[in-house]
C-alpha cells in the first residue's frame, strides 16, 4: 500500500511539470503571448504610409534600427585613407569604374570614381574627365526623383498622417537640408506634402573641400558604411594674403541665414554692420551666410569666418575677401541647400 502511494505521487510530480512545461510553450508561441519583441510593424518591410519602401544598398548593415543611418565617420579620416591610393591604383579603379557604369551598375562604377578622385593621384586631364562624368551621375541619381538600386545615399519614403518633413529628416537621421529635398521633388512648399505621398530622400550629410591654390570648392557625400559619392565642383574666392586659414571646420549650429547682416570682421577698421538690401552690402542678392567653427588645433582659435554670396562676382577665383569662402549667387544657393549644421564639414587646405 506505501510503495502505491509513492508511485502515485512520482506519478504526479510527472504530470504536473508535463503540464507546466506544455503551459510554457504554448504561452512562448501562441499568436501575442510571446515576450519576446514582435516584428516591427512599422519596419522597412512593411506597406504603407510612414516607411522607406525603396532603396538602401549595399551598405544596409550598416545602418542602424529600421534602416537609419548612424553618426557618420570623420570624412577628412576617410579621404586621408583615399589618399594613399597610388596613382597606377587610381587609374585602375578609373578603368574598373567605368567599365561598370557600362554595364548599369552606377552606384559601383560611382563609388570607385569618386575614390580615384578624392585620391588626388589623377593627372589632370583624367581628373576632369572623371569629374565630368561623376557630376553628371550626381544629377541623374541624386538631384533627380529617379531612384536607382544599390544606391545608398538615397530612398524613397511615403509619409504618415501629421508628419512634416523636418520631422521626417530627422527620424530617418539624413542630415540633409530640407531646402534640397522640397527641390528634388519638385514641391514648392513643404505644408503640401500629404499622407502617404511618396518623396525622394538623400542620406547625408554633404561635405566639402576647398583648395585653395585653384580656388575650389568640391561637394561630396560620406556617411558611416559607405564609399565617398562625389557630386560637383565650384569656383570660390577666399582670403586676401592668404587669411582663409587652412584646416578643419564644420558648419555651425544655428549659423545658416539668408538676408543676413554683414560684420565685419575685427581686422577691418573704419567698417560697419550692413544689412540686407541697404547699399554697399556684400552678401550677394540673397544673403546666404553659412557660419563655419574650427575643429583642429590649426582652426580653433578662429572666430567669424563663413561661407557667403558676394556682390563682386568678378572676384570669383581671387584672393579678394577678408578671409571668408565666397560664392556666385547661383553657387551659393547649391551649397546652403546641401551643407548641414554640426554634421556637414569644410576641409581648407593650401
Amino acid at each position: 500500500m506505501r510503495h502505491n502511494s509513492r508511485r502515485f505521487r512520482r506519478n504526479w510530480i510527472i504530470a504536473a511539470c508535463v503540464i507546466i512545461i506544455a503551459a510554457m510553450l504554448a504561452w512562448q508561441f501562441w499568436p501575442g503571448g510571446s515576450t519576446s519583441p514582435a516584428p516591427d510593424a512599422n519596419g522597412p518591410d512593411a506597406n504603407g504610409p510612414g516607411q522607406v519602401v525603396q532603396g538602401g544598398g549595399a551598405d544596409a548593415n550598416a545602418a542602424g534600427p529600421r534602416g537609419i543611418p548612424q553618426s557618420p565617420a570623420d570624412p577628412n579620416d576617410e579621404i586621408a585613407r583615399l589618399q594613399s591610393i597610388s596613382a597606377v591604383a587610381a587609374v585602375k579603379m578609373v578603368t574598373d569604374g567605368e567599365k561598370l557604369l557600362t554595364e548599369k551598375l552606377l552606384a559601383e562604377g560611382r563609388a570607385l570614381l569618386s575614390k580615384a578622385l578624392l585620391s588626388g593621384s589623377l593627372g589632370e586631364a583624367t581628373a576632369n574627365s572623371v569629374r565630368g562624368k561623376l557630376e553628371a551621375l550626381a544629377d541623374e541619381m541624386i538631384f533627380s526623383r529617379q531612384i536607382f538600386d544599390g544606391d545608398p545615399y538615397t530612398l524613397q519614403y511615403a509619409f504618415e498622417p501629421g508628419e512634416v518633413l523636418v520631422k521626417v529628416e530627422r527620424k530617418l537621421a539624413l542630415h540633409v537640408p530640407t531646402q534640397i529635398l522640397l527641390k528634388i521633388n519638385g514641391i514648392a512648399r513643404a505644408e503640401t506634402i500629404r499622407a502617404g505621398q511618396m518623396l525622394k530622400v538623400i542620406r547625408g550629410p554633404f561635405h566639402a573641400i576647398v583648395d585653395k591654390g585653384d580656388f575650389t570648392m568640391d561637394i561630396f557625400l560620406h556617411r558611416e558604411g559607405c564609399e565617398p559619392a562625389y557630386v560637383k565642383r565650384l569656383r570660390v574666392g577666399l582670403g586676401m594674403n592668404g587669411s582663409t586659414p587652412v584646416g578643419m571646420w564644420r558648419l555651425r549650429l544655428g549659423s545658416k541665414r539668408d538676408r543676413a547682416p554683414w560684420f565685419p570682421p575685427p581686422s577691418a577698421e573704419g567698417e560697419r554692420s550692413i544689412q540686407w538690401g541697404q547699399p554697399g552690402y556684400p552678401l550677394g542678392k540673397m544673403g546666404y551666410w553659412i557660419g563655419i567653427e574650427g575643429i583642429d588645433e590649426n582652426t580653433m582659435r578662429y572666430e567669424g569666418y563663413g561661407i557667403h554670396g558676394t556682390n563682386d562676382p568678378a572676384s570669383i577665383g581671387q584672393a579678394a575677401s577678408l578671409g571668408c569662402i565666397r560664392l556666385a549667387d547661383s553657387d551659393i544657393e547649391l551649397v546652403f541647400s546641401l551643407l548641414y549644421e554640426k554634421w556637414s564639414t569644410v576641409s581648407i587646405r593650401s
